[in-house]
Parts: C-alpha cells; structure tokens; sequence
C-alpha cells in the first residue's frame, strides 16, 4: 500500500492586498530609483560639501494603511503627480515621505552649520519649511531624468503635509509599491520613501518595456561623419576660459585673516619649473614661464595626458 503525504508546503496569500508586481517589475522599479539615488548623491554631496550617499534600500508592495502607520508622526509628506507626454495615459500620483531628521540636518547645513545636534524633538518652522521646500525643488529634475529613461513624463509637486497622517492620498485599502531609501550624510543616517499606487503604475510600466525595446537606429557612417564634423563646427566658437597656475597651497583661515599688504607666502616650487595650464579650471598643458615682446607669456611643453585628467 501506497502512503501518500497529504501535507504539502503551504504559502500565505493575503486576498485584501494581492502582489500583482513580478520580480521583473519590482526590479524595473528599483533600477529606475537607483539612477535617481546617484544624482541626488552628487547634488546633496556638492551642496553640503560632505560625503553623502543615497541608495536604494528597499522595494516592496503594501496595503497604504500598513505603510502610513510605519511612519514617523513628524515625517514632511510631499505628494507628486507624475503626468505621461504621451496622451493615452493617465496620470498618477506619486507620495514622498522624509524622516525628520533628514529635513533639520539639511536646514541646518544649508544655513551654514555643522549638522551636529540638530535632531529635534519640535515642529519645523516656517522658515526652516522654506528652506527644505527650496531642497525638494531641486528633486524633480532629478526624479524627471530617472523616469526619462522609461517614459516620457512630467513631475509637479502638488502638497506638502508636515504630519503624514493627514495626507490620506491613497485609501487605506489601496496596495502601493513602496521604494525606500538609506541616507547618510557623514555620520548621519536617515532616509525617505517613495509609494506609488499598484495598479496605475502597472498600466504606466506596461509602457515601460515598449519604449526600451525600440531598436536603436545606427547612422550612415558617412552621414556620421558629417554629423560629427557639424558638431565640432558649431563648438569651435565657444568661448572658454584659460588660465596659468604656477602653484597652489593651503593656508587655513587664521593665516588667511593675517595676511597684509607686503607679507610673503612661500611656495613649493622653484622658480623655473613648470606651470599649469588650465582650460575651464580643467589642466591641459604644461608650460615654461618666459617673456615674448617685452611681456609674460607661458611656452606649452606638453599635453596632459587624458588618464592625468580623470
């Protein structure tokens, strides 16, 4: 006699809020914010002058009402819509959430401090709401370029909410894609989120993989040599900026304060080596020092090589 196992692996499956999202589509998500995570890296590492980094931490789908209450009561809610160019699609709208601590560390940093001890415990301002709205401007061209790559879209902020219990933008019900994201801000860690609507950004994805898998159409190589040469043409005109470094250093403020007319700064080269040669702050060339018609001039020696510059 045959015994047969009746007790076969069970999987939970939660009806209300059902994953229609496959692997692919969650990884199409996250490869889309990761392109934005880069930029925003580049812009809050140049505008806080730190070592900053974001990255996205996490992808996943819930009931809104699940994701609203993992929020922090102080978290700054911004809702977008992001709008298709093209007409056959709507439009959806798309919720950002910021840790509070996010928005005190750059305010802080924005009006020149050190963003040690800024983690409090209040209300923001009115004036420190005005300078973190000034950072969100700055997130949508950022947000706009990542999504380019997929679909042609728009993104408009549309509200703000300071409590996100207020911002009831989707229903309870409603399941949500949901992209987390980790960042630090030198010895600060924080994050924000993202949450779209499920079915709307399915429909919106759908169009996703028609505008990656359009062929890409190679020019003639004669008509990309022409091309080539036009554009060259129409840059040679540009104007640039040259410049001549004979050297650099360091000198800490105090020293800077010091300094009068007639003081000495002594440099680390001697008198007849070489100079930089610079090209919109970029050196190309290096250079003697010399005289030419009764004026200074620089001879060019040789070009910087391209490995050099980056």
């Amino acid at each position: 006699m045959t015994t047969v196992n009746t007790k076969l692996p069970t999987k939970k499956h939660d009806f209300r809020a059902p994953k229609k999202f496959g692997k692919d589509q969650l990884r199409t998500v996250e490869s889309l914010h990761e392109s934005f995570a880069k930029n925003l890296t580049s812009y809050l590492t140049t505008s806080t002058r730190i070592d900053c980094e974001v990255l996205v931490n996490n992808v996943e789908i819930k009931r809104y009402s699940q994701y609203t209450s993992a929020l922090e009561e102080r978290e700054i809610t911004v809702n977008y819509e992001i709008s298709p160019i093209e007409k056959s699609l709507n439009e959806i709208t798309m919720s950002a959430s910021f840790k509070p601590n996010l928005g005190f560390f750059l305010v802080d940093k924005f009006l020149g401090g050190r963003g040690n001890d800024v983690f409090y415990d209040r209300e923001f301002t009115e004036i420190e709401m005005a300078i973190f709205e000034h950072f969100l401007t700055k997130l949508n061209p950022y947000l706009e370029e990542s999504w380019m790559k997929y679909l042609d879209v728009t993104i408009n902020q549309k509200s703000l909410e300071l409590n996100p219990k207020f911002a009831q933008v989707f229903l309870s019900e409603d399941v949500v894609v949901i992209v987390e994201f980790l960042v630090k801000l030198g010895e600060v860690t924080s994050g924000f989120s993202l949450s779209f609507p499920s079915i709307e950004l399915e429909l919106m994805m759908d169009k996703f993989y028609n505008k990656s898998a359009r062929p890409i159409k190679r020019m003639d190589t004669s008509k990309e040599i022409e091309y080539r040469q036009a554009l060259l043409a129409s840059i040679k005109n540009v104007d640039v900026e040259m410049s001549v470094v004979f050297d650099e250093i360091e000198l800490n403020l105090h020293d800077v304060l010091q300094l009068e007319v007639n003081d000495i700064i002594p440099l680390g080269k001697e008198l007849n080596s070489p100079v930089s040669v610079l090209v919109d702050n970029i050196p190309w060339f290096e250079a003697q020092m010399g005289e030419t018609r009764h004026r200074k001039a620089v001879k060019v020696s040789k070009l910087i090589e391209k490995e050099t510059l980056k």
